[in-house]
């Protein structure tokens, strides 16, 4: 059995083949708030870094205060993007949401899509089971491309589908334009586009999405600057609470 120090070491390498350290010639961070009523249970930050013909894309997302103590959730992942189409190249995502622990990177190549899956005993670093599996590749996108995808085919298109691939499946995402918004958050204004979409994902872990989401994006950046999300959990209000780096970085790809 391979020990905890050993599995930790051997998923930071995962990460960092799939990400070698290197220059980027521009970064966004955009960081979130993910609140309850009034009250705050979480926090997120996304950043998209420019690495010449790709984008690399960073993200996490954790619970909070009281939140934290009923149901920890700590994911975060990363992806490699093609700035020609915006489509994957490869995508790591390591989840622990109540109970539930593990680590998936998928590779997107040959008209296959290549998946190592490695789920543990519970929160400990015991492996349960450690798959390798493949499927067929036709188009599909993981979720952070499909994520910017939407943000920025929004600006062009009124309704579509997401072609997207997670946990064993292919999806079409549905999406529709609802209309434009003015949105108030922490005094700042945004010039919003309001986005509707209907993520019927049958993933595991607490964060499976459920019922419609709506999405604000921001026309300025192309950065969402509001959700009303729902999952297997409860629903939640996320609002962009910071934004770093080139602000027009999205609208260069």
């Amino acid at each position: 059995m391979i020990n905890g120090i050993k599995i930790k070491a051997f998923i930071a390498v995962l990460f960092l083949i799939t990400f070698p350290v290197k220059v980027f010639s521009g970064e966004l961070t955009a960081c979130f708030s993910v609140e309850v009523l009034i009250f705050k249970v979480g926090e997120s930050c996304i950043t998209y870094k420019d690495a010449g013909e790709y984008i690399i894309v960073e993200s996490f997302i954790r619970t909070l205060n009281i939140a934290s103590k009923a149901k920890k959730i700590e994911d975060k992942g990363a992806a490699t993007l093609k700035k020609v189409g915006l489509m994957p190249k490869n995508f790591v995502f390591f989840q622990q949401e109540g109970g539930f622990k593990r680590f998936q990177r998928y590779d997107f190549e040959d008209l296959k899509i290549k998946m190592l899956e490695i789920k543990f005993k519970g929160l400990s670093d015991d492996i349960e089971t450690n798959q390798y599996k493949t499927y067929p590749y036709t188009g599909q996108r993981d979720p952070f491309s499909a994520a910017l995808f939407l943000f920025k085919e929004a600006t062009r298109t009124e309704r579509g589908y997401l072609n997207l691939f997670y946990d064993d499946r292919s999806y079409q995402i549905p999406y529709k334009f609802i209309g434009e918004e003015q949105i108030k958050i922490s005094g700042n204004t945004f010039s919003a586009k309001k986005l509707l979409i209907k993520p019927e994902i049958k993933g595991k872990g607490l964060l499976r999405p459920k019922g419609d989401w709506y999405i604000w994006v921001d026309n300025e950046t192309l950065l969402p600057v509001k959700m009303s999300v729902g999952f297997l959990i409860g629903s939640v209000n996320v609002f962009i609470s910071s934004i770093e780096g080139e602000r027009h970085l999205l609208k260069s790809f």
